[in-house]
């Protein structure tokens, strides 16, 4: 059964969640829950350094994930580790269909984020791991930013690594320069099929076959939404509060971003749709 209706639910703890659920206990919100299916950070974990978000430059992203874990517990945010598995809304409120339990809120903050875009292969990984490589040959398909800073990382971990990109390199010229300063390899080509045999991947090009231990695909993302929004259009949102055509609905952070998703960002969304929230709640208290 559901419990009594929250005034806030984020789904999402990445940077625009965190940011919107702090903002909301500043403007004196407390009944609020965020939910985040693996870890409070999302993806900034996975950064190799930041360079966009003040107080963080140069470091890696797990650094600011340990902050965001300190800004959940100093404000109190209540943070469920569970997965939002459909959402339907009824009678001016939302109601959060989760694996073994279902949460009201009378407002939804989605801050779902992206997932990457996968080929499908045996053995694919999208998010390497913080470990040790050493000794290990990596290919890592993609030529946009996650997939130059996958390589330094890698490359700083001990891992000899392989950049395989079918067009020019999408990345930024600073990361595409500092791969080339750390010995990153680079090959115009793209595979053709991808096989794994005994722990060791072969992946047949134009330019021969290529051997890896680890195959990272970097190739792209794409926003994120519980199911009930498969039809929802970004482009629908307002910036920077994340406001929708529906009523007491906000979207914000790199589901919508686009190629604009920076930390930074997504920050100042979950700033922006914080204060919103806070207006709609003291406005509709008012009116009780």
């Amino acid at each position: 059964m559901p419990r009594s209706e929250r005034e806030v639910a984020v789904v999402g703890a990445g940077p625009a969640g965190i940011a919107a659920a702090q903002q909301l206990v500043r403007e004196g919100i407390d009944e609020i829950v965020v939910f985040e299916k693996e870890r409070v950070g999302g993806l900034i974990y996975q950064a190799n350094k930041i360079e966009n978000f003040p107080g963080f430059i140069g470091r890696e992203g797990k650094y600011m994930v340990e902050e965001f874990r300190k800004i959940v517990s100093k404000y109190g945010i209540t943070v469920r580790n569970e997965e939002v598995i459909g959402i339907e809304s009824i009678q001016n409120s939302f109601s959060l269909n989760l694996d073994n339990d279902i949460e009201k809120a009378s407002i939804l903050i989605l801050a779902t984020g992206t997932q990457p875009i996968k080929m499908g292969f045996e053995g694919e990984i999208t998010h390497p791991d913080w470990r040790d490589h050493s000794g290990e040959k990596i290919i890592i398909i993609g030529g946009g930013d996650a997939a130059y800073d996958y390589a330094l990382r890698v490359k700083r971990l001990g891992g000899e690594v392989m950049i395989m990109r079918r067009s020019a390199p999408k990345a930024l010229p600073v990361l595409v320069k500092r791969a080339e300063e750390k010995g990153v390899k680079e090959i115009k080509t793209e595979p053709e099929k991808i096989q794994k045999c005994d722990e060791e991947f072969y992946l047949q090009t134009e330019e021969g076959e290529f051997r890896a231990d680890e195959v990272i695909t970097a190739i792209g993302r794409e926003p994120r939404f519980p199911e009930i929004f498969y039809d929802f259009d970004p482009q629908e949102v307002e910036f920077p509060t994340g406001e929708t055509e529906e009523e007491k609905l906000f979207v914000i952070g790199s589901t919508v971003l686009g190629t604009y998703r920076q930390a930074s960002l997504s920050w100042g969304m979950g700033v922006a749709a914080g204060m919103k929230a806070a207006e709609n709640i003291r406005h509709n208290r008012k009116y009780r």
